[in-house]
C-alpha cells in the first residue's frame, strides 16, 4: 500500500512540476585540462545525475560543428567528437541523442544522485589554427518513471599559438675564390642559397635579426629569390644588412588549411646573401666570411 501511495505521489509531482527536468542534481564538470596532440584531443569529465529507477543517460550536440571562437570559419565537424564510457566509444551528433550508459541501481528516491566519469575525444584532426574552440552539449537522464532530467555543458579547449622555422644550408657563408680576390668591384654571393621552411598556426611575420652579426668588413645584403605557400607579401628588393637591425622578410596567413589531418600548407622562402667590398680601391681580403643571422617568426 505504501509503495502504491509513493508512486501516485511521484506521478503527481511529474504532472504538476513542468520545470522538474531542470533539476539541480544534473550537471557535468570538466576534470583537469584537455590533453592536446597533433592528432587528437581528450578531456575527462564527471556527470552527476538523479539515480531514480532505471536511468538511461544520453548525450547530444547542440551544434553541427566545434567552432573556433576567434574565427567562426574554422570548424571541426561534430562527427569527429566521441564520448567514451566504460571503454566504449560513441560518436556524437546534433540530430539525435546518443545513449551511452544505463544505470539500473536506483529506487524511487529523489534525493539520491550518482556520478559517471566519461571522456570526450576529438579525433581525425591535424594541427589546428590557434584559438579557443567550443561546442555546446546536452546530457539527458531518462528514468523508468517517464521523467527526464537534463543539463547543458560547453566543451571547450584552447590551441596555443605555435610558430617554427627550419633552416636548410646553415648560416650565410661567403667564400672568396682566387678570381674574386683580385677583382676589386665584384659582388660575392653566398655559396648556397638559404631555404627557410615556416610553420605557424596563426597569421605571422618573419624577421631577420642582425644583432649577432658582429663587425662587418664590407657590405652584406640579402635578396629573397622566391617563396611558396601562404605568403601574403615579402621584401622584393636587394637589402643591405646593418648590425643590430630587424628586417621584415615576409608576412603571411596561417600555414594550415582546414582542421583535418594533412592540413599543413608547405611554406618556404629562398634567400640569397651577398658581399661587396666598400672600398673599390682595395683588393678584398681572401678567406671565408660566415656571419650568423637570426630568424624570428611571430604572430602578426
Amino acid at each position: 500500500m505504501k509503495t502504491i501511495i509513493n508512486i501516485i505521489f511521484l506521478l503527481l509531482i511529474i504532472i504538476l512540476s513542468p520545470d522538474v527536468k531542470a533539476n539541480i542534481f544534473m550537471r557535468a564538470e570538466l576534470i583537469g585540462m584537455p590533453v592536446i596532440t597533433q592528432s587528437y584531443i581528450t578531456a575527462n569529465a564527471n556527470l552527476t545525475y538523479p539515480q531514480i529507477g532505471i536511468s538511461r543517460l544520453f548525450v547530444s550536440a547542440l551544434e553541427p560543428c566545434i567552432t573556433n571562437n576567434e574565427n567562426s570559419n574554422i570548424k571541426i565537424p561534430v562527427s569527429n567528437l566521441y564520448l567514451i564510457s566504460d571503454n566504449q566509444s560513441f560518436q556524437l551528433s546534433n540530430v539525435r541523442a546518443q545513449l551511452f550508459y544505463i544505470d539500473s541501481l536506483g529506487d524511487i528516491d529523489f534525493t539520491r544522485t550518482a556520478q559517471k566519469n566519461i571522456t570526450l575525444r576529438v579525433e581525425n584532426i591535424g594541427e589546428l589554427p590557434a584559438g579557443t574552440y567550443s561546442i555546446p552539449l546536452k546530457f539527458i537522464n531518462r528514468t523508468s518513471l517517464i521523467q527526464e532530467y537534463e543539463c547543458d555543458f560547453i566543451f571547450t579547449f584552447v590551441i596555443d599559438e605555435k610558430q617554427t622555422i627550419t633552416s636548410f644550408s646553415g648560416d650565410p657563408c661567403i667564400i672568396l675564390s682566387e678570381d674574386d680576390v683580385f677583382n676589386k668591384q665584384t659582388v660575392i654571393k653566398n655559396k648556397n642559397d638559404i631555404r627557410l621552411d615556416l610553420f605557424s598556426n596563426t597569421n605571422w611575420n618573419l624577421w631577420l635579426d642582425s644583432s649577432n652579426i658582429g663587425n662587418l668588413e664590407g657590405e652584406y645584403s640579402f635578396l629573397i629569390k622566391s617563396c611558396t605557400g601562404n605568403i601574403l607579401s615579402f621584401e622584393q628588393n636587394p637589402t643591405q644588412i646593418l648590425p643590430n637591425k630587424r628586417y621584415l622578410l615576409a608576412k603571411g596567413n596561417s600555414t594550415l588549411q582546414g582542421t583535418e589531418q594533412g592540413n599543413t600548407v608547405p611554406t618556404s622562402l629562398i634567400i640569397e646573401y651577398s658581399f661587396k667590398s666598400p672600398d673599390t680601391g682595395k683588393y678584398i681580403k681572401e678567406g671565408v666570411r660566415q656571419n650568423p643571422i637570426t630568424y624570428i617568426v611571430e604572430r602578426e
